[in-house]
């Protein structure tokens, strides 16, 4: 964790700061250490360099981690998993991510966060593009690692601090990023609730920018959808949220309609049609 984004962190349960006890650390990052919230006295760690709130998850089995560094290994450092895409999809993939980016301030103060950040694919398009202090948040602690790993073998690391927490709970103060990213977070089951953290984290003017997967109705992927209470499948469930948390400025945009061709995939099914899409909007 950089010393730098420690300042950024709060209490996810009453908002209040901490006290930080360093048991190692380097020049620039804590490696370990606790975080004692100034209020309500309850005690966060930083393990390895990873800031852990109440919502980590144990580390997975130990089979699951091997196949978790094989995919790193395998597809995400060469870059591998390009291949189950069309070339299509590749080039409307740019152009979502392009129209992504532009609004987002790129200055060497800026503070960018990027949630539900999974193996890093589009963090790595990114770090190169934002010249200010990045922190990455997904909610397993064995991805958090898997991530790290990741970011150091593609020398993507240095500016970079990563969290291990739910972005249904940000462990920020409030107004802390100049932008929020988020590629394919908002699939996830009650994500609303990361919109208005979203929106408390943000700095005024700032902007959320995501993207995600639009299924047909009545397809087996939109039924695995619904069942799963994963929300955000229409344009206008995702700008009914945005406006109730009192966004403004929305804008959503189509990228690619088509059928998805990934044989192993859980979501979208094989065969299945969807849509690629983007969301920005100013807080």
């Amino acid at each position: 964790m950089r010393l730098d984004a420690i300042n950024h962190l709060a209490c996810p349960v009453c908002r209040a700061g901490f006290l930080l006890l360093i048991h190692k650390k380097t020049r620039e990052r804590v490696i370990d250490g606790e975080l004692e919230c100034k209020k309500c006295g309850r005690l966060f760690y930083i393990k390895d360099g990873i800031a852990c709130f109440d919502s980590c998850q144990k580390k997975l089995p130990r089979n699951e981690l091997k196949k978790l560094r094989q995919t790193t290994i395998e597809q995400e450092i060469p870059k591998k998993w390009i291949n189950n895409f069309s070339k299509e999809e590749l080039t409307f993939l740019k152009k979502e991510w392009n129209w992504i980016l532009s609004p987002i301030k790129k200055n060497k103060n800026a503070i960018h966060l990027d949630f539900a950040t999974g193996t890093g694919r589009f963090l790595r398009n990114i770090i190169s593009k934002i010249k200010g202090e990045i922190i990455a948040l997904d909610n397993g602690l064995s991805t958090c690692q898997e991530l790290q790993y990741f970011l150091e073998r593609i020398k993507g690391y240095k500016k970079v601090s990563i969290v291990c927490a739910d972005a249904r709970k940000m462990p920020f103060k409030n107004g802390v990023f100049d932008n929020v990213s988020s590629w394919h977070g908002l699939d996830e089951p009650k994500m609303e609730e990361a919109i208005r953290e979203t929106k408390r984290v943000l700095k005024k003017k700032g902007y959320l920018i995501a993207s995600g997967l639009h299924y047909q109705e009545g397809s087996k992927s939109f039924l695995i959808a619904k069942k799963h209470h994963i929300n955000f499948i229409t344009k206008e469930v995702i700008i009914k949220t945005l406006e109730k948390a009192k966004f403004r400025n929305i804008e959503h945009r189509i990228f690619f309609c088509g059928k998805w061709n990934e044989r192993e995939s859980y979501l979208p099914v094989f065969g299945d049609f969807y849509s690629t899409f983007a969301i920005r909007a100013q807080k």
